[in-house]
């Protein structure tokens, strides 16, 4: 049988996989952000980074999402899998946003080292596909335009950045929800044959 929403083994283990995810997202995107700012290859080194900020995320999303659907007594409705989902995704953007922004503040360079071999990929990969000095001076621009953005980014921009991953991640709890649902069954099973035919026990004792 379901429990209710108020379940507080629920709602504790949603607070600390929230924020196991968090640590953890923002880890590996230091990571990945590690892995291109020393890349040599755009493809390898989007591949690499790709693969680490992202398998690992996605691993232990779907151990949580299993964990909290046992946490739960084993069943949970789209509905109820939905607003535990999201709220654990919500932890995790938030500390996620948090870290990049002390990141930023702590280490200005750091991203800016990121995006300036970024640029140097780039530039090394169109100049070997034979892309016009246009096609790549567009690109280049656009880079540049990130770099300046990106360094000059307020507190408010930084929250409006929250609220996209919250749309985001809304979406992707839609998607978990769908897969992890599970519906207690309507009748329970008996597992005491006593109890289900009672009156052969009755007839045993007369006997």
């Amino acid at each position: 049988m379901e429990l209710t929403a108020e379940n507080p083994i629920l709602k504790k283990k949603v607070i600390t996989y929230g924020i196991i995810l968090g640590v953890v997202s923002f880890i590996l995107a230091l990571a990945s952000m590690y892995v291109t700012k020393n890349g040599t290859s755009l493809m390898t080194s989007a591949i690499y980074a790709g693969a680490i900020n992202y398998v690992p995320f996605l691993i232990l999303v779907v151990i949580f999402c299993r964990s909290l659907r046992s946490a739960n007594g084993g069943y949970w409705s789209f509905t109820t899998a939905l607003k535990n989902i999201f709220i654990m995704l919500a932890i995790t953007a938030t500390i996620g946003t948090i870290g990049t922004m002390l990141l930023n503040w702590q280490m200005p360079g750091f991203q800016d080292a990121v995006l300036e071999n970024t640029k140097n990929m780039t530039l090394e990969f169109y100049e070997s596909a034979n892309a016009t000095d246009e096609q790549i001076d567009d690109i280049m621009a656009k880079l540049d335009q990130q770099q300046e953005a990106l360094g000059s980014l307020s507190i408010g921009q930084n929250i409006f950045g929250l609220f996209i991953y919250f749309l985001v991640y809304f979406v992707f709890a839609l998607i978990l929800a769908a897969i992890f649902k599970k519906e207690a069954p309507i009748f329970k099973r008996v597992e005491n044959d006593d109890a289900a035919h009672p009156w052969q026990n009755d007839a045993n004792q007369q006997v």
